[in-house]
């Protein structure tokens, strides 16, 4: 039987309780069930937890309780491992999270019984370059499941964003940023930002600025075999990296170049239905009608 690893949206008290409620079941169908220290469901339920060492050495396959958000922090547990994973919508878009409340039962039911199917989402990894030398190496390097996003902090001046294909320099605009996002992640920021919807099963690597001030502000779809560097000049202004929407420790400074490819890995999700993410756009980006 397998060893399943559950991870729930800590600020929100409706997928604590729904976690439990998967802990609950789970555990009267003998699966075992490992919980993070420190997480809010162990916390308040005073259920056993285990290292994130052991944690992610020991689990077989992952479960998401929350939104979009939270199954980011969750998929990052499987991102170097075959380890599947299954999201539970309790956010409202759930492009991620695909798993409505009312099917979660059935739903844990295909999973003992190995009754599902995997859906490969490409993933895309990042390293940033000062002076033609690595920075940050002991976290590089980044790997993202929607998007690296480079943005100045709020109220700064607008950056100079240069975009270099297979060394050839292609654009050059002044913006607030850009977005670099995998088909997966086409449909969150990068979609806010004016880019296209990407379906997830392909493999490609979208470009997006951010507010930039030019005529020619449209989004890149390319080749993920394609060599992306993006050159940052920001002066004196203050520059973030944040992958998968979370902000990294890095200080991005002028001159930087980040570079960006497909990665290795892969992440296999959890799937019932192979028509999920077109219900999913057409209810609730495009409306019921």
């Amino acid at each position: 039987m397998k060893t399943i690893g559950l991870l729930s949206n800590n600020e929100n008290a409706k997928a604590i309780n729904i976690a439990k409620d998967i802990y609950d079941y789970l555990v009267l169908k003998k699966v075992k069930v490992l919980l993070l220290e420190n997480d809010e469901l162990s916390k308040r339920h005073s259920l056993p937890t285990v290292n994130e060492k052991n944690f992610k050495s020991c689990i077989e396959t992952l479960i998401s309780v929350g939104g979009d958000g939270t199954f980011l922090r969750t998929a990052k547990y499987a991102f170097k491992s075959n380890i599947p994973i299954m999201g539970v919508n309790v956010g409202n878009l759930g492009f991620l999270a695909e798993i409505n409340i009312s099917d979660m039962y059935d739903s844990l039911d295909k999973i003992i019984n190995n009754n599902f199917e995997i859906e490969k989402r490409m993933l895309i990894s990042g390293k940033m370059f000062r002076d033609k030398k690595l920075t940050d190496e002991k976290n590089c390097p980044y790997i993202a499941l929607n998007d690296f996003v480079i943005i100045k902090s709020l109220l700064e001046k607008i950056i100079e964003i240069r975009i270099i294909i297979n060394g050839v320099p292609l654009l050059n605009y002044g913006a607030d940023g850009v977005i670099v996002s995998t088909p997966t992640g086409s449909t969150a920021y990068s979609l806010s930002a004016g880019g296209p919807v990407v379906e997830p099963k392909n493999e490609s690597i979208v470009i997006t600025p951010i507010c930039a001030h030019t005529l020619f502000s449209r989004s890149l779809v390319i080749s993920p075999d394609n060599q992306i560097e993006i050159q940052i000049n920001s002066g004196n202004t203050k520059v973030n990296l944040n992958t998968d929407g979370k902000k990294s420790d890095l200080e991005v400074l002028s001159g930087d170049i980040f570079k960006v490819e497909k990665s290795k890995y892969e992440l296999n999700l959890i799937t019932f239905n192979k028509n999920t993410f077109f219900k999913i756009f057409k209810e609730k980006l495009i409306g019921r009608n």
